[in-house]
């Protein structure tokens, strides 16, 4: 009993937390009505796109403004894929067009679209990493640039009106489809807490392995890390592909949740609420991205039900707070006074 006790007390709080918050996911529907449950299921497609910019910003060091882009795309192209199923979209038909372009013509294939709405943020990751590390740009620069794209993706998805819907985007997208139509709220809210959970795994896996290791020594200490012959251009490259590729499985999931996706979705607004909630949270140990986004997003939510004309106010207010006197965050700062008790009773000890 002893040693179970002993065991137990090793385990770090986030996994406690992490535990709690699935068995809380897993009972929500119970007890609340459809409209709580369809928002849930929303969030819970945050969470899977702030994991992924905790691999970036809290594990490798790299904060980047522009990770709505991949969340945005992955959104778009699985809005696209969804409404070509029902023939030419109204905003298409609206410019004259009776067809759906030839480089749509994948999206056309509900498989096929799908999966591109992982592969193609994914891509575009690729193309930027490329540029951007291979010039060794990191820190308030990398920031910089990552704002411009958020930026520059924006704008072109507002001009787009043809072929993207421009400011009004893309509407009437439907859930996941089970048997003979669309699966009804209940459903479609365990879908994506079983997506949650295996995005969760994977990036648990991921910061685990010795590739893991080495993101969080170039966040430590990047130029050491060259120093004793790793290439850590290739580190970087890769993690932001695999961060893009989770973002725009994130923004696929959101988007046939809640039916909707605009140039808001992957602007520099967004991208500004991703480092928000991670922050909140606390990076760097995944579980404080999913708590931050969590508490953010239904804070919003409860706050514009009660107080509409200043919560917006007493969110910034919040995070204020949040900023001065909790810089590691909810779970970081959790972890840290663990540690200290650990310490504490080794001293004692010695």
């Amino acid at each position: 009993m002893e040693g179970l006790l002993a065991a137990a007390r090793r385990v770090r709080v986030n996994r406690y937390i992490d535990i709690c918050l699935l068995l809380f996911l897993a009972v929500f529907p119970t007890f609340s009505s459809k409209f709580r449950i369809d928002v849930m299921a929303g969030f819970m497609a945050y969470v899977i796109f702030a994991l992924s910019l905790d691999l970036l910003w809290g594990y490798t060091g790299l904060m980047s403004f522009g990770h709505a882009v991949m969340f945005g795309m992955g959104a778009y192209v699985g809005g696209l894929t969804n409404v070509f199923q029902k023939g030419v979209p109204d905003f298409m038909a609206n410019y004259g067009i009776t067809e759906i372009p030839p480089f749509f013509a994948p999206l056309t294939s509900p498989a096929l679209g799908n999966v591109l709405a992982v592969i193609l943020p994914g891509l575009l990751a690729l193309i930027i990493g490329i540029f951007i590390f291979s010039s060794r740009v990191s820190g308030v620069f990398f920031c910089l640039i990552t704002m411009a794209l958020a930026s520059a993706f924006a704008t072109f998805t507002n001009s787009t009106q043809q072929y993207l819907g421009g400011s009004n985007g893309i509407n009437r997208i439907t859930r996941f489809a089970l048997g003979d139509g669309p699966v009804d709220v209940t459903q479609n809210y365990y879908i994506i807490l079983a997506a949650l959970v295996l995005a969760y795994l994977f990036c648990l896996w991921l910061v685990n392995t010795r590739f893991g290791k080495a993101l969080t020594s170039i966040a430590g200490n990047e130029d050491r890390l060259r120093f004793l012959g790793y290439r850590t251009r290739d580190f970087k490259l890769l993690v932001f592909v695999l961060s893009g590729m989770l973002a725009g499985f994130a923004g696929l999931l959101s988007v046939r949740t809640t039916g909707f996706v605009s140039p808001v979705n992957c602007g520099l607004e967004l991208s500004t609420m991703a480092v928000v909630w991670v922050a909140v949270g606390g990076r760097g140990n995944l579980t404080g991205a999913a708590v931050g986004t969590l508490l953010i997003n239904w804070a919003e939510s409860i706050l514009s039900e009660h107080i509409a004309s200043q919560w917006q106010l007493t969110i910034g207010v919040i995070l204020l707070l949040f900023v001065l006197f909790m810089r590691d965050g909810l779970v970081g700062a959790a972890l840290g006074a663990q540690d200290r008790r650990r310490q504490k009773k080794l001293r004692e000890a010695l």
